[in-house]
Formats: C-alpha cells, structure tokens, sequence
C-alpha cells in the first residue's frame, strides 16, 4: 500500500525516497511473475488541511472563523482539488508503478463508510467511549490534539517563587515555584510530599491564593517532588494532568470551574475581573507586574523546561479537562505486541522494534474527537428526549432508545488517523467481500518513514487484527529522513524541500531516484544535496555509453541473448570474469532486496557497472570485439557482452526505469516492456572461482604499472619497457598468457619476467605488490621534470611537518576517535614513502647527469 500523502500541500523528496524503495520492490516482484499491486491514494489529513486553508485565507486578508459553514468547506475542497493534480504529478513524474485504477481518498464514499462502520463496532464493543479527561488543547486551532501531535522541546522562562500567605494572618506563608502564574486562579490547594519535614506541621493549615483572596488548604500527596523549586506544588485539577490526578486523589477539595477558555483567555467566576478576557500570555505578563506590587514575589530565577507545542499551529498546548471521544486501545494493542514478537509481523531495521515494544507496552488510550470542519462526522446522533446516544450505521432518522425524532448530530469530527488506520484493508475494499481483498489482504510490504510509527503504522496493526483478524503486512521497512544542509529534516511544514518536480525537470527522474538509494544507506537519516545526484547522472550516463559502445559491434538481426554464452576450454579470461562477477552481483542484489536494502543493491550495481564492466571489461575485450583476435573470439565477447548488458538492464530496471527502459529496446530483446521481462535468475550464469582469482594478478599488474607511469612522468603517449617478477609459478602462468592484454592496458613494451634470484633492472622505477614486484624503465630526467619534482616535494614536506606535528600532540591522540588517529598515522606513512620515491627520481636524475 502506498502511505497517501496528505493533501496538505506538494510531496517532498522525503515521500519520493520511500516511493522509490516501494516501486523497487513492486517492480522486482512483477518481473519475478508474481500478482502485484501497489495500490495508490490520498489522506483527506483534516486538521492539517485546515489549518493550511486558514493560512492561505489569512494571506488575503480572510479569516476562516468569519466564514459560513458552506463556504468554509468549499475552500477546503478547491484546496483539496488544486493539491490532488500537483500530488499525483509529482508520483506519476517519478515514474512509479502505481496502480492508478486502483486510486482511492480517505474521504470517497467507500472510505465513509468503513470509518463509520468501525466507529460503530468500536462502540458497541465498549472499545470507544466519551468521556472528561485531560487532553492536550490547542487554543489557536480550537480543538483537542493527540499526544503524538505534540511537539516538546526546551524552552527558557522564568520560574516565579510566590508566597501564599497563612488565611489565619500569622506572618509569612509557604513559597510554591510556577512558570504559569495566570493559572494561580484555578487553584483548589497547595500539595506537600507526606514525607517532607519541612512542611509536615502546616498539613491542614489554610493560606490565601494571591490576588483572589480564595482560601486554600494545604495537603499531602506523594506526586509531589520535594527537590522541585520549595518542595510545595500548586494544584491547579482543570489545567494540568498531575495536578488532576492528584485533585482526584482528593474528593474533600473544591470543584473548579476552567479559568481558561478555548482560545486560552482568562475566564469564570474565580478569576478576578481586571483579568477576564486576557489571553494566557498578556495575562502572564500582567498577573507577574501586580504580584511584585503586591510583595508576593520572593524571587524569580532563569529556568528551563520542556514546552509541548501543537505540530500544526506551533502554539503552545494547553492540558484541558474537556468532554472527548476516545479509542480504549491497550485491548487492541496486545495482539499486535505478540504478533511482533512471534514475528508474524516484521520490523525492517530490527533496531526499530525496542522503540515499537516501548510504546506499545504503555499506549495510552487514543483521543478521536476533532473540533474543526474537515472531516469524518462522528457518527453519533444525541437525543434531546431522553438524553441518550444513537450510534448507527446508516444516520437515524429517530432515536434508537425512545423514537423521538429530536435528535442532534454529535458536532465533531474524527481524527484523520482515524480513517487512515483502516488503509490496508478499507483501500481493497473492506467491509464489502471484494476480490481485490480476498486476493490482496494481507498485504505484503508498507514502505514508511519512522515519523508516523505510532500515529499510523501500529494502528493500522491493531486494525489488522481486529476488523479483517489478520496482519495487514508481513514487513514494515522504515526509511530514514532526509536532512537539509543546516541537519533539518525535510518537511512540507518547514518547506525546505525542493520540489520533485523542479529536480525531475532539471536532473532526469531515474538520477533523482538512484541519487535517493546510493549513496547514503536508505535507512538512515542524513543530508541529500547535490553530491548524490551529481554521482546518479554521471553513473547512468556511463551505462548509456557502455550500450552505445557496444550497439556497433552487433550486426543487424542478432537474437536476444536466451542465456549466457557456452563456455569452452579457450575462452577468454576476461569473459569468464565478467560471467562470474555478474553472478556474484546477481546474488548480491537478489539477497539485498528481499532483505529490505536497496542500498546494498545499488552498491553492487554501481560497482559491477562501473569498474566490472565499463572500466575492466571493455578496456580488455575492446581489442577482441574489433576483430584482432579472430572471429570465434568476436563471436564469444559479443555473446558475453550482449547477455551481461541485458540482463544488468534488468536487474538495475526497479531503480531506474526509464533509461534502462530505454536501453533495453535499442539492444536485441524479447517482449514489448522491460517492465514485464523476465527477472534475472543469479544461478543461470556459471560461478567460476578461478577466473575471478586469475584476473586479479592481470588487473592489478595495469594498475601498478599505470601508478608508476604516472610516478615516473612518463608521457602519456609513450611505450616505455617493464618488468615483473612473478610471486609463484601460477602467477607466472596467468601473466604470461595475459601479457598481450597487459601490455596494451599499460602501454608498455617490451614486458619481460624476472626470475626470484635476478638483478633488479637499472634505472628503473619499482613497486612491490602481492601478484609479485614490477619494475619500469625511468625515463631521462629533464631540468623541467627536477623542478618540479623538486616542487612536490618541498609541498609534501611541509605536510609530513603537520602531521607528525599533529600526531606529536598528546591533546590530538586523546581527543581524537582511534580510527582518526589511525588514518593520520597511515596518511603519514604513505606521504613518508612519496618523499622517498621523489627523493630516489632526483638522485638518479643527478647521477645521470641533466641537460640544463
């Protein structure tokens, strides 16, 4: 299922990264011959697209409260429509095998009625129940908001020591600390630890709320820290959760009324009238100036403390006693902890499931209520006659109880989690017995960010299990966020994605895609810019020239390669190699993504691409597909290249489809779509050890002669003599059939041997390396080439200076990471031996005696 991105405003290249992982994997899973569906569709997301229509209407100038139901609503759905279009371009831009018959909106008629039909089977089981409970209100947006739609983060603010004096008139009183002294008028008590001391003969004594001039006793109560501020606590029931349990804890106080409203101002009988109507802030303000008048500020001190704001209006939340609708979700909670357990459901990284364990294990019950316009109605009928509750599937026309026709609709609406919850199984149809949902369900595989862990995919878990009783999925893969360059995640709240669209445009689909799973790991947070995507367009652009180089070498009417080329007693090194090394990608890619790693994937794919085939392998046969080697050689390279290209064409095409697409149809091939080729099976390619192991004294003998080329300032047109002395017998084997190869990759000629005993040729430029040790003919010193050698080498000195400086230093080798030191100790070492090899290049250039 793909998650429905909200239609609060455009997707981010958070959403494309796990749109990508998804089709990689529905792609992969059509091209294996399995029954596949991604099933596509869009949240309604009611609060949040609210709150962006007030924001929108602010602008010009508007504001949404002053509207009429009817034309308040109508903006929301012109927001709704306008937002749809971008959204679904943006997916179909990227390129994703969607199902698009298969669309579906959390608010279509279909979704209305499973959120009903749920609502209604929760009640009635005694899992959904309305009730007065501390909630976290949001008095900007004017409605209740769930736990997980709280944001905390440290905050600073000024801790205010009052004094409550004693009712009785005897000098002084008791200090309680508080950050919120506009809330001194809801207070019922002051609370002391039963086990504090100090305070131990005041119990019972009675002291004078400031500015009320409100009795108030004080208590004891083991809620209390005795270490906070003066060990006394205010206890304030309808504006705060610890002081309401406590104020429950103890029937003998007084019932107060809220002091604070729905948009947070002061109000009720207990709060004084110069304060009525103040918001909570300006209240704060003047409430702190008249206590100082007053002497009732003993002290104030700088503080800080975690500060919960509302997600959606950035507002500080306010704990509120308020009438709410609510989810009882602990019974709804333990199948679905057992399920993880047993691994009936897995969690991809498994690092994720302590997290998953901890809140489950102590979930609170779930507040469902919404007091804003946009969403489902809560299906709940009141009636005025005998005062009871109808909850019905189809809307009552007279209540259930009594059969009065008075009846009022409940005002609220549900929270859009609500509807989403149900996505797995309501998005194939449920509650209706469709095919796709007797197919279907259970689903495979959701694809998520770990940000809506709890507000989505538990639920949708305990869900699962309690209407359809069965798992929604058997895997959950979470993604890690994508971070801007300040290490902010991206968000279409903070609006610091660039939009998909706008990179698509600009870079190509398949190099923003393949730029979001290589190179940084798909599961872990971390910065996206234009690095990745630079790397994604040159490493497609080098598969588009290995086709391109490869297209002229295959005559007109050529068949698709059905397998991979017979194998005989002479062939060539180079195509057993590529054989093997296709195989070993193959497996690794095969086993990356059943394993839920597509960056493993694309890492072997770009390696094998990269250096396998495009840098070794055509290097090495180019020689052979020209014809230099005869036609039965021409034959058996194009054979290997032509199958390798089309069945790398197939194994990266989930990554990226459209150039591999494209690729695809311009080599020989079977079929009309890529899309629908078979998918490659890793064992039809013969494993071959041997080969794997005789290449590498091949290749890195190029290498080592290349390196000394460049060491020796030979001219890059220029065929100097080598030399090597083999490490064994069968390395000697391989070179010696190889030297053809060799000496054309690295422009030397003549390559001789040495055998273990003989003299090491003069004049000559040397590296020792496991295939054995290669020498190069040195060629003559020019006044030019001393100097600047001489140059480099005065450069590298100043640095070899800095780092054994660096490493001298007792504070680097304390402070710094071991592997930190290490690779300075390394780097070190390998710029001593650069200045050695200098140093050798200018004593023989002396002894040779330069021209000036």
């Amino acid at each position: 299922m793909l998650p429905p991105p909200n239609v609060t405003g455009v997707l981010t290249l958070g959403h494309m990264l796990g749109d990508t992982v998804m089709d990689a994997l529905a792609r992969r899973a059509r091209m294996r011959g399995l029954a596949t569906v991604w099933v596509p569709g869009l949240d309604h997301a009611g609060l949040a697209t609210q709150v962006e229509v007030r924001r929108r209407l602010a602008k010009q100038g508007v504001a949404f409260d002053d509207l009429p139901r009817e034309t308040a609503l109508r903006e929301i759905e012109r927001w709704v429509e306008e937002h749809t279009t971008r959204i679904l371009g943006q997916t179909r831009a990227g390129g994703f095998s969607v199902d698009w018959n298969r669309f579906r909106y959390t608010m279509d008629p279909a979704s209305q009625r499973a959120t009903r039909q749920v609502f209604v089977e929760l009640y009635r089981q005694g899992l959904i129940y309305r009730g007065e409970r501390m909630v976290n209100w949001d008095p900007k947006l004017r409605t209740a908001i769930s736990d997980l739609e709280v944001v905390y983060a440290e905050e600073s603010a000024t801790l205010l020591y009052l004094s409550y004096r004693w009712a009785d008139g005897s000098p002084g009183g008791i200090e309680v600390a508080t950050v919120r002294p506009e809330t001194i008028f809801g207070d019922v008590a002051i609370a002391v630890h039963p086990d504090d001391a100090r305070y131990a003969a005041q119990l019972g004594r009675e002291v004078i709320v400031p500015l009320s001039g409100r009795r108030v006793p004080i208590i004891a109560d083991p809620a209390v820290d005795p270490a906070f501020g003066a060990g006394a606590l205010k206890v304030t029931p309808r504006h705060d959760l610890v002081d309401h349990e406590i104020g429950g804890r103890h029937p003998e106080l007084a019932r107060p009324p809220d002091i604070l409203d729905e948009r947070g101002r002061l109000e009720s009988s207990w709060v004084p009238p110069e304060y009525v109507g103040l918001d909570r802030e300006e209240a704060r303000t003047r409430i702190t100036e008249d206590l100082g008048r007053a002497g009732l500020i003993v002290r104030e001190v700088p503080f800080r403390h975690a500060v919960g704001r509302s997600e959606r209006s950035e507002v500080p939340i306010e704990p509120r006693l308020s009438t709410q609708w609510f989810v009882r979700m602990a019974p709804l909670a333990a199948p679905v902890i057992a399920a993880v357990r047993r691994h009936e459901i897995r969690i991809h990284p498994e690092r994720w499931e302590r997290t998953f364990f901890r809140w489950m294990e102590g979930i609170q019950d779930w507040c469902i209520s919404r007091q804003v316009l946009w969403g489902h109605p809560i299906p709940v009928a009141h009636c005025r006659a005998c005062g009871k509750d109808s909850v019905e599937l189809e809307p009552p026309s007279a209540c259930v109880h009594c059969g009065a026709r008075d009846l009022v609709p409940d005002p609220d609406v549900l929270d859009t989690w609500f509807t989403s919850w149900l996505w797995p199984f309501a998005a194939l149809g449920w509650p209706e017995p469709t095919s796709d949902l007797a197919h279907y369900f259970p689903t495979t595989v959701l694809v998520t960010g770990r940000d809506i862990m709890f507000f989505w995919v538990a639920r949708m878990m305990m869900a699962g299990y309690q209407f359809p009783g069965a798992r929604p999925f058997s895997d959950v893969y979470f993604t890690g966020m994508l971070r801007d360059p300040a290490g902010r995640r991206m968000s279409k709240h903070l609006g610091n994605s660039p939009d998909p669209l706008d990179v698509t445009r600009e870079r190509g689909a398949d190099a923003l895609r393949f730029a979001l799973v290589f190179p940084n790991p798909t599961d872990e947070d971390g910065a996206f810019g234009p690095g990745p995507l630079d790397g994604a367009r040159n490493f497609l652009t080098k598969l588009w020239n290995v086709v391109r180089f490869a297209l002229p070498f295959v005559p007109e009417g050529t068949p698709p390669p059905p397998g991979p080329p017979e194998l005989g007693p002479s062939t060539a090194l180079e195509n057993r190699w590529l054989l093997a090394r296709y195989r070993r990608t193959a497996e690794e890619v095969d086993d990356a993504l059943a394993a839920f790693a597509p960056t493993r994937a694309a890492t072997a794919l770009h390696g094998f691409v990269w250096h396998d085939l495009a840098d070794r392998y055509v290097e090495i046969a180019k020689e052979t597909l020209l014809g230099h080697r005869g036609d039965g050689a021409l034959r058996e390279a194009r054979a290997t290249l032509l199958y390798v290209l089309d069945r790398t064409l197939r194994l990266l095409h989930p990554l990226v489809p459209h150039v591999t697409e494209e690729l695809w149809h311009a080599l020989p091939h079977d079929g009309d779509l890529l899309a629908l080729a078979a998918w490659p099976r890793p064992d039809e390619a013969p494993a071959d050890p041997l080969a794997e192991v005789e290449m590498e004294p091949l290749l890195e003998a190029v290498r080592w002669l290349r390196n000394l080329r460049a060491e020796e300032r030979v001219e890059p047109g220029a065929t100097v003599r080598a030399w090597i002395r083999p490490a064994g017998p069968e390395v000697a084997r391989v070179l010696e059939r190889e030297r053809r190869t060799i000496e054309r990759l690295a422009r030397v000629a003549p390559l001789d041997w040495l055998s273990a005993d003989a003299p090491a040729p003069e004049r000559t430029g040397t590296r020792v390396a496991a295939f054995g040790e290669c020498f190069l003919e040195r060629p003559a010193a020019t006044a030019a080439g001393l100097d600047a050698l001489e140059r480099e080498r005065e450069k590298l000195a100043e640095i070899v200076t800095r780092t054994r400086d660096r490493l001298s230093d007792g504070g680097f080798r304390a402070r710094a990471p071991p592997e930190v030191v290490r690779e300075t100790e390394e780097k070190l070492r390998e710029l001593e031996a650069r200045v050695r090899r200098i140093d050798e290049h200018l004593k023989a250039g002396a002894s040779s005696g330069s021209p000036a």
